[in-house]
């Protein structure tokens, strides 16, 4: 009998191909905001350049990761709180250093991590991390951040302050992770695992980031989402079944949310999808 985690890992091996791309990555090139006014609010009341001291890119980008995850912890979706705007500043306003009760669930705390690494000059983004199958809620968000001496992106997870590395200690990229993962390879955690490894195992099938990066991206109003699939996987089917299996298994108060994001679903004929080269690729 196979267990979780080989069933998950067997998806990734066999949705391996990420070449695909239905868009011209001019049209859909990502952007990065390092001089937004209301960073110097992060600056000024939480002192986020102090936290993340003079080191390198890679030693500032760990050191927010450590605060982020030890000031502003996860709910455990106990809590609505839908009502926090979702800006860093918002956030942190409410939860930090207030422990698990005004805790927030995980994309909240990527918001804060991204904003803070954005406001310190290092590219960040968003990282939506989806499964496979339609008939399972949870999902992950994270962040990437890009380091320059690396010269790649590098996934960050605040929620949880963990991050993947192989064997000689270097952090691993969502593509990294994904394939060694997929093929039982190098690869360890920066925490006791805890099943941290099933879990993101179950949540890299596929990807979506926002495409303008800034403070508050979320409530950008010509925001736009890019997505990452895998070859033969057809997301669009996925995301009508996952609409109605939320239908069927909801709570009463939010069939109607549901039921209008199944019928856009089903007016869309794609998504704005670009290959993993294209999606992890150096930022400009």
């Amino acid at each position: 009998m196979h267990n979780d985690y080989d069933l998950y890992t067997g998806a990734l091996r066999v949705f391996h191909d990420f070449s695909a791309s239905n868009d011209n990555i001019e049209d859909y090139p990502f952007s990065y905001d390092l001089t937004s006014p209301q960073y110097e609010y992060l600056k000024s009341k939480y002192h986020i350049d102090s936290v993340a001291g003079n080191g390198s890119e890679l030693e500032k980008a760990l050191k927010l990761l450590k605060w982020c995850s030890q000031n502003v912890l996860h709910n455990g979706g106990t809590k609505d709180v839908e009502f926090i705007p979702k800006t860093s500043g918002d956030i942190l306003d409410y939860a930090f250093g207030k422990g698990r009760e005004f805790g927030v669930y995980c994309r909240l705390q990527a918001i804060v991590f991204t904003e803070c690494c954005l406001a310190l000059g290092i590219k960040s983004r968003i990282l939506h991390c989806l499964p496979f199958s339609p008939n399972d809620f949870d999902t992950h968000v994270v962040s990437i951040v890009y380091i320059t001496d690396l010269a790649k992106w590098i996934l960050l997870d605040a929620g949880n302050n963990r991050y993947f590395t192989d064997s000689k200690n270097t952090i691993l990229s969502p593509i990294e992770i994904r394939t060694r993962l997929a093929l039982d390879g190098d690869i360890k955690c920066n925490e006791p695992d805890d099943n941290y490894k099933t879990y993101m195992a179950k949540n890299l099938f596929y990807f979506k980031s926002l495409k303008y990066n800034t403070y508050g991206s979320d409530l950008l109003k010509n925001q736009e989402t890019i997505y990452c699939i895998p070859a033969g996987f057809d997301v669009l089917d996925r995301e009508i079944a996952y609409c109605e299996y939320a239908i069927r298994n909801t709570p009463a108060e939010f069939v109607k949310d549901w039921e209008a994001a199944l019928s856009e679903y089903k007016e869309r004929k794609s998504f704005p999808r670009i290959s993993s080269d294209l999606f992890f690729e150096r930022p400009i």
